[in-house]
């Protein structure tokens, strides 16, 4: 019986060299002290403090031994230097969702969301938000997407009301008709998308005005200037007290990954919430503080609920052995108890070389699966383990040669994906190189690079069998380049890791 063996890997990674920021990013340090030097100027910083470093800076991490220092992506429009802030025990676990979202395993575009802006800089105040859940989610899908009309929209968030009810009930809660506060909360959206540098023009379609010119109307009518006279009068100074944003709407929303067949076993922690995971046809629900593997070559679905936080904490190769379904989860504890910063920390020594200090990067993966049990397992499941990390490196091979590299017919072959993975041979292996592919576009490739590269004879070809696994083409689906922040984290371009997050 072939088993996932505890085998040899690389020790911790040496430090990160200098690496030049292409978009802001905030560096927290959840325990100790760091130094962060940007661009030959030394930074102090220290447990619950965070460092804001603007795009362009040329940053060196040096973790002192003990500490944990989670880099988070920002938005733009920030101070214009290096600025500290004050980060409390409450914006950890949504600054931990930011980072497990640079990672590139949820369904939907990945773009920052935190930002830290000086005290006193000019701002545009949003609406009142609704007091009730219902209206709340309904204010969110109209500023989300300013082509949902309000009718659409109440069907959505509200069905079965009617759109008098909404328009009372609306007032009631908000003091504000519903296009009233649409239109205010779209304009501090524009406001702010002006201060941090977007064109006018593009931030007019961006809030759903059709022309430049009803927008600039719109935006003097609620702000009492026009979008130029606001973005003349913008000031942040980098000598200022700075705060830190971290918007709570992760918290209000379902999250889940995207279809895929992972080539790697991989290590995940439900570290607040509930978490539904299913493996082939197997359902779980971790429990707040538990954790699993998720297996190799099996198709695997994760669905987080609102409030939820799943991190993943390392992965290993399938070439190891196999690792069976999760029947029992390790306990590492949920976020905020001792034992919870230990999960983070090896989180960030598997995905980053400026996390932490010597910290084994295989240490998280190991206490999973070592404090987890797993359904038994015997060769063919070895097999498929094997298969899929063959598949992860080179997504071209044909069924025969890949069955000849694993010493089965292809016939076998067949049949053991089949039984094993739920899946005929052929969808299996369609999935798997569409999980390569949505890693690579997440890696900065282009479609055309990426069809050539799984052996597509025609682009066309490439995007009908993306589209068949993730509903949409991969010019479209929208996917966020991630190759800036695992730049900013010394990480190396996606090859081994892409196969594996």
């Amino acid at each position: 019986m072939l088993i996932a063996s505890d085998t040899v890997l690389p020790g911790p990674k040496p430090p990160a060299p200098p690496a030049r920021l292409a978009e802001p990013s905030l560096y927290t340090a959840l325990r100790g002290t760091v130094e962060i030097r940007v661009s030959g100027m030394t930074h102090r910083v220290e447990s619950g403090e965070g460092l804001w470093v603007p795009a362009g800076g040329v940053v060196e991490v040096a973790p002192s031994p003990g500490a944990v220092l989670l880099p988070t992506p920002a938005l733009p429009g920030g101070p214009s230097g290096p600025t500290r802030v004050r980060v409390t025990p409450a914006q950890i676990p949504g600054l931990l969702h930011e980072f497990s979202c640079s990672l590139g395993h949820l369904a939907g575009a990945q773009e920052a969301a935190i930002e830290v802006r000086t005290v006193g800089a000019t701002r545009l105040t949003a609406p009142p938000a609704p007091q009730s859940d219902d209206l709340h989610d309904l204010a969110e899908l109209l500023t989300d997407d300013p082509d949902l009309n309000v009718a659409d929209a109440i069907d959505a968030a509200v069905a079965g009301w009617s759109v008098r009810t909404v328009q009372r009930r609306f007032a009631a809660e908000t003091g504000l008709t519903l296009s009233a506060w649409v239109r205010r909360a779209r304009i501090s959206a524009a406001a702010d998308l002006i201060a941090r540098g977007r064109s006018i023009e593009w931030v007019a379609h961006r809030v759903g005005y059709r022309s430049v010119a009803g927008f600039t109307r719109g935006f003097a009518e609620v702000a009492g200037l026009t979008p130029g006279q606001w973005r003349r009068a913008v000031h942040t100074p980098t000598d200022g007290t700075a705060e830190l944003r971290v918007p709570g709407s992760w918290e209000r929303r379902t999250h889940r990954t995207w279809s895929r067949v992972n080539g790697a076993h991989i290590a995940v922690w439900a570290a607040d919430g509930p978490v539904q995971i299913t493996t082939g046809t197997r359902a779980v629900t971790l429990q707040p503080g538990e954790a699993v593997i998720l297996p190799a070559g099996v198709p695997n679905d994760i669905l987080i609920p609102p409030g939820s936080l799943l991190l993943p904490l390392g992965f290993r190769s399938g070439e190891s052995g196999a690792i069976g379904a999760p029947l029992q989860p390790a306990q590492l504890g949920r976020w905020g108890c001792t034992a919870a910063l230990r999960a983070v920390e090896s989180m960030l020594a598997a995905y980053t070389r400026v996390g932490t200090h010597l910290v084994d990067p295989a240490r998280g993966f190991r206490a999973v699966l070592t404090g987890s049990q797993q359904s038994p397992v015997n060769d063919e499941d070895a097999i498929l383990a094997a298969l899929s990390s063959l598949v992860a490196r080179d997504s071209t091979s044909s069924g025969t040669d890949l069955a000849a590299q694993l010493g089965v017919s292809e016939r076998e072959l067949r049949r053991i994906v089949l039984e094993r993975a739920g899946d005929s041979f052929p969808a299996w292996l369609r999935r798997s190189r569409m999980t390569r592919a949505r890693n690579r576009l997440g890696a900065g490739e282009s479609s055309s690079e990426i069809s050539r590269t799984l052996g597509y004879a025609h682009l066309p070809a490439f995007s009908r069998a993306f589209r068949a696994v993730h509903g949409a083409g991969p010019s479209t689906v929208g996917i966020t380049d991630l190759r800036r922040r695992h730049a900013a984290w010394g990480r190396e371009p996606l090859r081994s890791a892409a196969s594996a997050a």
